[in-house]
């Protein structure tokens, strides 16, 4: 079955807090616009197999808050390399190494890393990712630079 990588950027997120960048949470707002893209997402039939998040809470949030009405029961996976400072390739390397190369697979994390990520993967230009934006890459074959097509996005004006 070929991949489908849906690239979620997390929501709105508060300024810095104690502990640093790592600790920011979802303010009020990031958490509905992430509330209704997930009911947007659900309506549609979305449901990926897997998912990975960024360590870093705001993304680790953004994850629970859109899987929980298509997908309760999934459990997304912390992967180090969706870090923002993390490189694309570290991010097929992981794919590869956790065995994510087939059926759909949600991965949320941050900018500038989701955007050089589509970039890279589709080799077509870096597209911009607002908070709580979808990408969706498809792949017929291999899992690599340039092997994807971008084929659906959403912004947050398309489910507010």
């Amino acid at each position: 079955m070929p991949l489908v990588l849906d690239l979620l950027r997390h929501g709105d997120s508060l300024p810095a807090a104690d502990g640093g960048d790592e600790f920011r949470r979802l303010s009020p707002r990031g958490e509905r616009d992430l509330e209704r893209l997930a009911l947007h997402l659900a309506r549609l039939g979305w449901r990926p197999d897997r998912a990975y998040t960024s360590p870093l809470a705001r993304a680790r949030d953004s994850a629970r808050i859109v899987l929980y009405p298509a997908a309760p029961e999934l459990v997304p996976t912390v992967m180090d390399a969706l870090r923002p400072d993390g490189e694309p390739a570290e991010v097929v390397d992981a794919l590869v190494e956790t065995g994510s190369i087939d059926g759909h697979v949600l991965l949320v994390g941050h900018q500038p890393l989701l955007g050089a990520l589509a970039g890279s993967l589709t080799g077509g230009e870096t597209p911009g990712f607002a908070p709580g934006d979808l990408v969706r890459v498809e792949f017929a074959t291999d899992v690599a630079a340039g092997a994807g097509r971008s084929r659906w996005m959403v912004r947050r004006q398309d489910y507010l």
